[in-house]
């Protein structure tokens, strides 16, 4: 028996990303008290409404994203529970477009560009307001869907909508702790080896620092880490976060993750430049800055840093995630707007 209020308001979110994900459910679940559900089954691929990855001709990730299989259990028709394996604390529901087009909606939302236009038909069909949530870096728009914006990026708002950022654990699973040790620096940056300008100075300040050097994430050489108290573990395990993306982001957890630990960053801070990150970038403060130091200058700056000017780092970022990061105002925000 499947445990959800039929009285409470619901939306229909799309799934692709674990933490965008749980961030929503934070919010609309936990601080507006809206029952969220996720498309699940072919049909809504064959149906014209999720799209996702059509531009690669086929349906490889709605096969990865809609499709049921073992971990999906039918608590009612056309009603799938699951739990998501970087937050298995957390009920995840999954609903057919058979069963959706017999519920009623208040909300739907698309978090990728490929699913807009199915997801405001979807919309319309169901007297539901439609809702768009922007959490990449150059992600794109169709204002003229007139969506109801939810905005993590730095993309300019040129409709209606609200700036927000993505709530993840910062009071618990990354709650700041105080070093261990400064001697290990580690990145999660996924394909890191793949990127030349970023895999050169984590290769190259590894053999001029005496240090532990970790690299996690998709193709890796460590690998990836699930769940994210595994992530949250080796954060709070290392000295410092090298956290170089060419391609910057549109929120970020995991240099956010970064800040709520409270370990300083080593990479290029132009790349988030006008960003919601920007902050974090304060070299001498909150990172050693390699677009003002030489690889070899950031290497004796980490290698003779004092304790207390270490710790004082790791203090500063968390203080800065105080100022800019507010899960509470953001829900308060779209409250508002809806």
């Amino acid at each position: 028996m499947a445990v959800r209020l039929v009285s409470r308001m619901r939306i229909l979110v799309d799934r692709h990303h674990a933490d965008l994900l749980y961030a929503l459910q934070r919010l609309f679940e936990d601080r507006l008290g809206i029952e969220l559900y996720v498309t699940l089954g072919h049909e809504w691929w064959d149906e014209g409404y999720w799209r996702f990855g059509e531009v690669w001709g086929d349906d490889r990730l709605a096969r990865q994203f809609l499709d049921t299989n073992a971990q999906y259990r039918e608590v009612e028709p056309g009603l799938f529970l699951t739990f998501d394996p970087c937050h298995p604390e957390r009920p995840l529901y999954g609903v057919t477009l058979e069963r959706a087009k017999g519920w009623s909606w208040d909300y739907v939302l698309a978090t990728v560009q490929d699913n807009q236009k199915g997801f405001h038909r979807f919309a319309s069909e169901t007297n539901a307001k439609y809702l768009y949530h922007i959490g990449n870096t150059r992600q794109e728009v169709d204002w003229s869907l007139d969506p109801i914006a939810l905005n993590a990026s730095d993309s300019p708002m040129q409709g209606r909508g609200v700036n927000i950022g993505q709530e993840f654990d910062h009071l618990t699973t990354f709650r700041y702790r105080e070093p261990e040790r400064m001697d290990r620096i580690t990145s999660f940056v996924n394909l890191l080896p793949l990127i030349p300008e970023s895999w050169g100075p984590f290769a190259e300040l590894s053999k001029l620092l005496p240090f532990e050097f970790r690299s996690f994430g998709h193709e890796c050489p460590d690998g990836s880490l699930t769940p994210v108290g595994a992530v949250a573990e080796q954060m709070a395990r290392s000295g410092w976060g090298y956290h170089d993306k060419p391609t910057g982001d549109g929120f970020g957890h995991v240099i956010h993750n970064w800040a709520a630990i409270g370990r300083p960053l080593i990479g290029h801070a132009r790349y988030y430049a006008g960003q919601k990150a920007e902050a974090f970038w304060q070299d001498g403060v909150t990172c050693v800055d390699l677009d003002k130091h030489s690889v070899f200058e950031a290497a004796q700056i980490i290698n003779s840093m004092s304790g207390e000017r270490y710790v004082g780092m790791c203090r500063a970022i968390r203080e800065t995630l105080e100022r800019v990061y507010d899960p509470e105002r953001d829900a308060q925000a779209v409250r508002g707007l809806l």
